[in-house]
């Protein structure tokens, strides 16, 4: 996963899933998030914002 920061916003580069997961990369006007999932249903995500500086946050389920 390849993300550009701007004060402007965030930017996905690049995505590529591992075999076996997919990717979803989605941005709904808030945080960049990328979906990373597998066949079993294992979710790997990542929440990428700019707030006063560079932030990330990863959720695994």
């Amino acid at each position: 996963m390849v993300v550009r920061y701007r004060p402007s916003g965030v930017e996905a580069l690049s995505a590529t899933p591992a075999d076996g997961w997919s990717v979803a990369v989605e941005q709904p006007g808030g945080p960049l998030v990328v979906n990373f999932r597998n066949a079993e249903g294992r979710l790997s995500r990542l929440e990428a914002t700019w707030s006063n500086g560079p932030t990330a946050r990863v959720i695994e389920k």
